[in-house]
């Protein structure tokens, strides 16, 4: 199948899954099910019929209301399906049309929704840290079966010369997880307060399940960035104050997107730039 069809077909695929992201957004802080009561609006409780449910055209077609008591929707639920449906296209014409990419999109659809939930409510579910996991070793599997290049990773142990072979996607998770649950011990230790939530280090083994070591590298250091300049501003125009806290998994989130997009670019200008100026 040709890349440019491939992204039309992944982008209406994405307007989908972006709408049922909006309900995975509303309910699962709420501890709802994502599949019963079918959708309903959440102001009049009137379910909604299928012409109420079309990606993008129904919000713009009833004029960002709703068509039964007239209350106003949120620009986001438009905002959440346009965006899936241009990360899943992305993501083919950056990968090209495999059934990798369209693993990889399932995790881009779980970032999505992890963005939005810890944005509004500070907290990252655990099945959708479940999820990624899963994915990242769904890829890492296919990829041992299909992919001659992609081998086993090599973990020398110290002061004996053996070497261990490992699936990539194990060994990551242990070491990102590993390393942000390190990151987040010395914050609590130095600022006397929880300094991340343990749904971030969960995060962390999504993204070493699904990202190499220098995809991960490159979504820590934006997230960080992101994440300085963010609440800099914040305070700075006194929206928020030094104790208020800041859900970290949207830095996260936008960090590993940029790795998964542009990750390799940046790192190879990173390390060429380095051994330049060495």
């Amino acid at each position: 199948m040709p890349v440019d069809f491939g992204a039309v077909i992944m982008f209406l695929y994405g307007l989908v899954v972006g709408s049922f992201l909006n309900v995975l957004i509303y309910r699962m802080p709420k501890e709802e099910s994502v599949t019963t009561p079918p959708s309903r609006c959440p102001s009049c409780d009137t379910r909604l019929r299928p012409r109420d449910l079309i990606p993008l055209f129904s919000f713009l077609l009833s004029r960002t209301r709703c068509r039964y008591c007239g209350e106003k929707v949120s620009w986001r639920y438009f905002g959440v399906e346009l965006l899936t449906g241009v990360l899943f296209a992305a993501t083919v014409l950056i990968n090209g049309f495999t059934w990798d990419t369209i693993l990889e999109c399932l995790f881009v659809a779980v970032l999505i929704a992890i963005f939005f939930i810890d944005l509004d409510h500070f907290i990252i579910p655990d099945e959708l840290n479940l999820a990624g996991v899963v994915i990242g070793v769904a890829r890492d599997m296919l990829k041992l079966a299909l992919d001659p290049s992609w081998a086993l990773a090599r973990i020398p142990i110290p002061f004996t010369g053996a070497v261990v072979h490992a699936p990539r996607s194990l060994v990551g998770i242990l070491v990102c997880a590993g390393l942000l649950y390190l990151i987040a011990l010395i914050g609590t230790w130095m600022f006397k307060k929880d300094a991340m939530g343990m749904g971030d280090v969960k995060l962390a083994a999504a993204f070493g399940a699904n990202l190499t070591l220098a995809g991960v590298l490159v979504a820590f250091f934006f997230a960080v960035g992101i994440g300085a300049v963010v609440g800099v501003l914040l305070m700075a125009t006194r929206l928020r104050s030094r104790e208020d806290m800041l859900p970290f998994g949207p830095f996260l989130v936008t960090g590993a997107l940029v790795a998964m997009y542009w990750g390799p670019q940046i790192f190879n200008w990173y390390v060429n730039t380095m051994l330049l100026r060495g």
